[in-house]
């Protein structure tokens, strides 16, 4: 959206009054319009009011000075900044997951509370809310849905800060009509800077607004703290430790004083040259002088006035045609400050003296401006509820650069909201260089390995002579290839099915529920079924099935069950996001994150990816009805470091990095296998920024009974992406590329890792193939090997280059995983290439082409009379397939 001011329209009521609101980082202020008079709308009996929320001992939501005063009493339970975790996911309070456009609607409530109070219980016709220059649409989505959690059928207007310092510089005649200024916006999170164009009460904004969202007012709070601390630390060391580590109350309640003791040494310091407090904990004072200060934040403050000057610069605008620049936010009042934008500037630098309110007057001065033109008669591009305007600069909005559109925020936000995931598809960055997998020069050997070499550019047939080697083959996937006729229909509605020791088992999924059915025979009849709300995850084995479903957030079920879907044994369990459940036998484990799932990247001092904690339990699904729930085994800390696409998306594992990587079963053996990806740091507290990264994996083999076997891996060996145990023998993909065990216990590098491409293992029944991409992000190219016992090399069997897998081999999330599966010694697999789904077979003999249609077509399982795939027609075949298909059947 940029800095466009973005506006939804739903049906109202004729309303007597309009509302502006900043929800700030560390304050939020609100200015109610009524009859062309804004007025600050006092809450609490304050002008401005703190942000902290609270979530308290009855799961209310409470926010502004009660849940500020709730920082002294019970510090576990509030946030001060929740408008931090926009964009971040969720937050714990009290040990509970709360989501923060939750957070930000209480916050919101206030202020729409107060105004109806003040109107006979009237909701407003207008509600213009602030946010950062720099937020992208994922996080303006979750301010419209706080709002709408507040509110319904009233319209919401989202207005980038500066823009509405902008607004209300321009309508007090504080700049001559056609005149140039700047809004330099320092707040408690962000800095943001814009550089905008006058036109009586309106504007226009120039150019691209600038901003970081790594500096701001609570940052230097926490380097005061810092500050303080080190000086603690010298007097007392035992008790600043237990304050920076100890998790008890007290303690946690001593942090939380030191830090309002750093933000008032702060503010302090902007009239007086010392500040000095007295520190209960140890009966001592501390100090801080404003030099101390200036050189704690100065290097930032300077960084302002640079993306300041740059913004300047990017618009085409000369500092000296400036006609102001107007400072806003509440750090902009530190004398450091206010001395570093006027040496820049001079005598064009202009200040208010409440910044916060200036940001709210404006927001309301936007919602009152678009009550007024909407009922205006015959106002042009407003003319009634739902309609969307004109083009920017359309009769009744002239000159604002608004787009308006209708209904509810639409998009990959609005689509992975509902899937439960992220929505694949974004632009990405195109990495060059690297050479096709499984393929070489002339044929010849890479890094003195054996290549295996096709066509170029073709797809290629064959089958192993008797010296092992790959022999031509006709019939390949180049040409028109095979097509079986009469598809038959099983069932509709089929997220997934599996086929275990003959018996079918499919995962329905309809508006009012899930479904787990067992077929009878393959005719859509069914025998056996079980409801559930939703069935986040499920495996089954000879012995039964196990299924874990989704009661609330962050709250499951996990059913132990036998084969005919009766209910053993329900276990509740608190996990974080999709669980991975694994099924052997009469051994059942599920792995889940015991702890939030936390988003982290470089401002954090870390690589783009995730940080949580991977734990599990252990389920015998053979052993009677069992009443005693098992106990959560923690394995350790778990990252996976991911390429950033986007600045959002975080799915596709970075294939030069450390990651964790999937549980997966071992393949001849009884248990299963993970790797935890681990690092550590130094985090001064309350700082948010890691030092000194150094990272490590730690290989867990896991054995029936609850025995985990951990081997640390240290930096030097390459990295591991994926490991099997296939018939007692170890198979390896990592960043170096596919290796295997030898007779002597060491490791061989089978085949080299396609620069940004990735290469996987994938075990069926006594054989175990290599499935490669030439490139990761976009997907392109593919190729598919046998490993050859014998000759211990890769054996090429078939590619192409201008094609691609059907699912991604690095994907994080389980509906982009490859589409195949396993069949005795062979595998079925779909690729896409022209729009369609092209269904292989692939034998330790060759591959060949078996079914060609359009849209999406998965093979899910093999059955005596052919192969059960899922089918959407209408859906274009790629990497994500999330919604119920058909399943049906394919006669072989």
């Amino acid at each position: 959206m940029g800095h466009d001011e973005v506006w939804i329209y739903e049906e109202w009521d004729m309303a007597q009054w309009c509302l502006g609101v900043d929800l700030g980082t560390s304050f939020s202020a609100g200015v109610i319009a009524a009859e062309g008079r804004f007025d600050v709308l006092e809450v609490e009996g304050e002008r401005r009011i703190p942000s902290a929320v609270m979530l308290d001992e009855r799961g209310t939501l409470v926010a502004g000075r009660i849940a500020q005063r709730g920082i002294a009493i019970s510090p576990e339970r509030v946030e001060r900044n929740p408008k931090r975790y926009v964009g971040r996911g969720r937050m714990l309070l009290g040990g509970v997951p709360v989501d923060v456009a939750d957070t930000m609607a209480a916050l919101l409530e206030l202020f729409v509370s107060e105004g109806r109070r003040r109107f006979d219980g009237a909701d407003p016709d207008c509600i213009a809310l602030t946010h950062p220059v720099a937020w992208d649409a994922d996080r303006k989505a979750v301010l419209l849905a706080a709002a709408r959690k507040v509110v319904s059928g009233v319209r919401i207007v989202l207005i980038d800060e500066p823009v509405a310092s902008a607004r209300y510089f321009a309508s007090a005649g504080r700049a001559d009509g056609g005149s140039r200024l700047a809004v330099y916006d320092l707040g408690g999170g962000t800095f943001d800077a814009a550089v905008l164009t006058v036109d009586g009460g309106d504007f226009a904004v120039v150019g691209e607004p600038g901003g970081s969202d790594e500096i701001g007012g609570e940052g230097f709070d926490e380097q005061v703290f810092a500050f303080l601390g080190a000086q603690i630390e010298r007097l007392d060391a035992d008790w600043w430790q237990q304050v920076t580590t100890n998790p008890e109350r007290r303690y946690v309640s001593y942090a939380a004083d030191l830090l309002k003791m750093a933000r008032e040494a702060k503010e302090t310091l902007s009239k007086f040259d010392t500040s000095s407090h007295y520190v209960v904990g140890i009966n001592e004072d501390v100090h801080i002088t404003r030099a101390d200060l200036e050189d704690l934040i100065g290097e930032e403050i300077v960084r302002t006035v640079d993306i300041l000057d740059e913004t300047i610069r990017g618009a085409g605008v000369e500092a000296g045609e400036l006609a102001a620049v107007f400072m806003t936010g509440g750090p902009s009042r530190m004398p450091l400050v206010q001395k570093a934008v006027r040496e820049r500037f001079g005598d064009r630098v202009r200040t208010y003296d409440d910044p916060k309110i200036v940001v709210a007057y404006g927001a309301a001065q936007l919602a009152w401006k678009l009550k007024v033109e909407h009922h205006e008669p015959g106002a042009a591009g407003l003319s009634g509820p739902g309609q969307a305007s004109g083009a920017p600069g359309a009769p009744g909005v002239a000159g604002t650069g608004q787009r308006a559109f209708t209904g509810p925020v639409a998009g990959p936000v609005a689509a992975a909201a509902a899937v439960g995931h992220h929505t694949p598809g974004a632009p990405a960055v195109v990495p060059t260089g690297g050479h096709r997998a499984f393929t070489g020069p002339e044929g010849g050997a890479t890094g003195g390995h054996r290549v295996l070499t096709g066509p170029e550019g073709g797809a290629t047939g064959g089958h192993r002579g008797p010296g092992g080697r790959s022999a031509g083959r006709g019939g390949a996937a180049g040409g028109d290839g095979p097509s079986v006729q009469g598809i038959e229909k099983v069932m509709d509605g089929v997220l997934e099915a599996r086929v275990e020791t003959g018996q079918v088992f499919v995962h329905q999924a309809f508006e009012q529920g899930h479904l787990l059915r067992r077929l009878d025979g393959i005719e859509g009849r069914y025998d056996r079924e079980l409801g559930f709300g939703r069935l986040v995850e499920w495996a089954a084995s000879s012995e039964g099935v196990v299924a874990v479903e989704q009661v609330g957030p962050a709250q499951v079920l996990v059913r132990a069950l036998t084969r005919d879907l009766a209910i053993r044994a329900t276990h509740p369990l608190q996990m974080w996001g999709n669980p991975t459940v694994i099924a052997h036998g009469r051994t059942a484990w599920v792995f889940f994150h015991s702890r939030q799932v936390v988003g982290v990247d470089a401002s954090m001092g870390l690589p783009w990816g995730e940080t949580g904690q991977l734990a599990m339990i252990e389920l015998d699904l053979g052993g009677g009805f069992a009443f005693q729930a098992p106990q959560p085994r923690e394995l350790g800390p778990y990252a996976q470091w991911f390429l950033n696409e986007d600045n959002r998306l975080r799915r596709l594992l970075d294939q030069e990095a450390p990651s964790g990587t999937e549980p997966s079963s071992s393949v001849g053996a009884p248990g299963c296998t993970v790797v935890l990806g681990q690092f550590s740091s130094n985090k001064p507290m309350f700082q948010n920024r890691h030092q000194d990264f150094r990272p490590w994996q730690v290989l867990c083999l896991v054995d029936p009974g609850g025995v985990v076997r951990p081997t640390v891996r240290e930096p030097g060996r390459g990295w591991l992406h994926q490991v099997v145990l296939h018939r007692g023998r170890w198979f390896t993909s990592g960043s170096a590329g596919l290796e295997a065990d030898t007779a002597d216990g060491r490791t061989r590098l089978v085949m080299p890792r396609p620069r940004g491409g990735a290469l996987r293992w994938f075990s069926a029944g006594n054989e175990i193939y290599a499935v490669g991409t030439d490139q990761v992000s976009p997907a392109r190219g593919w190729s598919v090997g046998i490993f050859d016992q014998r000759s211990q090399t890769l054996e090429f069997l078939m590619g192409k280059q201008s094609a691609t897998l059907a699912g991604h081999l690095t994907s994080r999330h389980r509906w982009e995983r490859p589409r195949l599966v396993a069949d005795g010694d062979s595998m079925w697999m779909t690729m896409q290439d022209a729009g369609r789904s092209r269904l292989l077979h692939i034998t330790p003999g060759g591959a060949r082409e078996v079914h060609r249609t359009p849209g999406m077509f998965e093979p899910v399982a093999r059955v005596a009379t052919g192969l059960l795939c899922l089918h959407r027609p209408d859906d274009a075949t790629g990497a994500a397939r999330d919604r119920p298909a058909t399943l049906v059947h394919l006669p072989l």
